[in-house]
C-alpha cells in the first residue's frame, strides 16, 4: 500500500505509531513502544478521573425530553458507527417515528459553535463546515434532520426546539457521557476486538475494557473478517450484556463516467446496484478514513483485479495535488474504475477531468438472524415495539 502523504519525516512517525497501536502482542515492548506506554498511562488516569467524576456526582447526566439513542465504539478507528447511525436512523423512520442525529463535527468549522447541518428538508452546510459523517449522514437521509456540536446536549436542546424528536440518536457518543441515553449501544471491530489490550497511544482502546459495564448491548461489526479469538474475548468480557452480530455490505453509492463534470456529480445507473460491473474490472482504490485497511481488503475481495490502493489519513483534505497523483497512478496501472469511498466524497468533488470512471462504495451494516430480536430488544428500551 502506497502512502503519498507520509514521506516526511513526522509522516514516518506517524506510521510508526500506528504499527505499534496495532500490533497484536503487548508483550517485550521496544524503546518506542515502552514511551507510548507510559504517555497510555497518564491517558488512563486521565479516563479514570473522569469516571470517577461521574460516580461521585461531581459531573452530572443532563436529560433530553425524548428518548435516546448512542452508538459509539470503545477503540479508536472506524467499527462502522456511522453506517450504524443511518440504519437506525432509517429504521426509525419506516416505523413512523422523527428521529434527529447528533455528531461532534469532527475537525469542522462548526464543531465548536455547533449548528444545523440538515433541517430534514435541505442541506444546509457544506462538508468542510458540517464534517465528514454528518454531510454523509444529511445527504443519504434527507429528511433526516442533522445536527452538529462538541457539546451533543446543547445540540440536542437545539433539536428539541427545532424538530420536536421522538429519538434523537448520538453519532460516536459513547464517551460522550453528558447527556442521559436510553440505549447506550457499543460497536466492536469483530476482527480486532480489543487490539492489544492497551489505551491509547500504546493500543487503540479509548477506555479501559471495564468501560463495557456501561453499554446496554454490544454489536460486533465486520463479522465477515471475523476474528475468533477476539470474538471471544470480547463476549467473555460482556458477560451479562446482549451481545448481537453484524456483517458490512458494500453498497454502490453512485458512479461517475470517465471524463465527467466538475465538480465531480455522482449517478446511480441501474447497471450499478450491484458491485458485478466491477468483478472483471481492473480497479484503483483510495481512501481517507479510519479504516482504511478494511477498505483496500473490501475493494480486493470486490474487484476482479486490484490494480493499486493509495491510503490517506483520516477525514484528510484532498488537494488539486493529491487528486492529479491519484489520476496519474490510476492511468498509469491501467485503472478501468477508480474506487473509493462514501467518506471521502464530498472530499474529492473538486476532481476535474477523470481518468476511469469513479465508484463511491458505501457500507451497510447486516444483522442477519438477529435483526428482528436486535429491533425487539431496541423496543424494549424505547418504551414502543418496533
Amino acid at each position: 500500500m502506497s502512502n503519498r502523504n507520509r514521506k516526511t519525516p513526522l509522516g514516518a512517525v506517524v506510521r510508526g505509531v500506528e504499527n505499534i497501536i496495532h500490533n497484536p502482542d503487548p508483550r517485550s515492548p521496544g524503546f518506542s513502544e515502552k514511551g507510548l506506554y507510559l504517555l497510555s498511562r497518564c491517558y488512563a488516569k486521565a479516563v479514570r478521573a473522569r469516571e470517577q467524576q461521574y460516580a461521585r456526582g461531581v459531573r452530572r447526566q443532563q436529560r433530553l425530553p425524548c428518548r435516546v439513542i448512542s452508538v459509539g465504539n470503545i477503540a479508536a478507528g472506524g467499527s462502522g458507527k456511522t453506517p450504524m447511525t443511518l440504519h437506525l436512523a432509517r429504521g426509525l423512520l419506516a416505523r413512523g417515528l422523527r428521529p434527529v442525529v447528533i455528531s461532534r463535527g469532527y475537525k469542522a468549522r462548526m464543531e465548536r459553535s455547533g449548528g444545523i447541518v440538515s433541517d430534514g428538508r435541505r442541506i444546509l452546510a457544506a462538508p468542510d463546515q458540517a464534517g465528514d459523517e454528518p454531510f454523509m449522514i444529511a445527504s443519504e437521509l434527507p429528511e433526516v434532520p442533522v445536527l452538529v456540536g462538541a457539546d451533543r446536549f446543547r445540540a440536542g436542546e437545539l433539536a428539541v426546539r427545532r424538530f420536536s424528536p421522538d429519538v434523537v440518536i448520538l453519532d460516536d457518543g459513547f464517551q460522550h457521557r453528558r447527556v442521559h441515553r436510553d440505549v447506550d449501544l457499543l460497536l466492536i471491530d469483530g476482527s480486532t476486538g480489543f487490539g492489544n489490550g492497551h489505551l491509547l497511544p500504546r493500543g487503540p482502546l479509548r477506555e479501559p475494557v471495564s468501560a463495557l459495564w456501561r453499554a446496554d448491548a454490544v454489536i460486533l461489526t465486520r463479522m465477515e473478517n471475523a476474528d475468533p479469538s477476539a470474538v471471544a474475548a470480547v463476549c467473555q468480557k460482556a458477560a451479562g450484556i446482549p451481545v448481537f452480530r453484524s456483517v458490512h455490505r458494500p453498497w454502490v453509492y453512485g458512479v461517475a463516467r470517465q471524463g465527467g463534470k466538475n465538480p465531480l456529480e455522482l449517478e446511480s445507473p441501474a447497471f450499478a446496484r450491484d458491485l458485478g460491473f466491477l468483478a472483471d474490472a481492473r480497479v484503483f482504490g483510495f481512501s481517507g478514513i479510519a479504516g482504511n485497511r478494511e477498505f483496500q481488503r473490501m475493494v480486493t475481495a470486490i474487484s476482479g483485479q486490484i490494480a493499486g490502493f493509495i491510503a490517506y489519513p483520516d477525514h484528510y483534505r484532498y488537494n488539486e495535488a493529491d487528486l492529479e497523483h491519484i489520476a496519474k497512478q490510476a492511468a498509469s496501472a491501467g485503472a478501468d474504475w477508480i474506487v473509493t469511498t462514501q467518506k471521502d466524497y464530498p472530499r474529492i468533488r473538486a476532481w476535474g477531468r477523470l481518468p476511469a470512471s469513479v465508484a463511491v462504495i458505501g457500507i451497510r451494516p447486516d444483522l442477519g438472524a438477529e435483526h428482528q430480536l436486535f429491533c425487539s430488544f431496541l423496543g424494549r428500551r424505547l418504551g414502543r415495539p418496533l
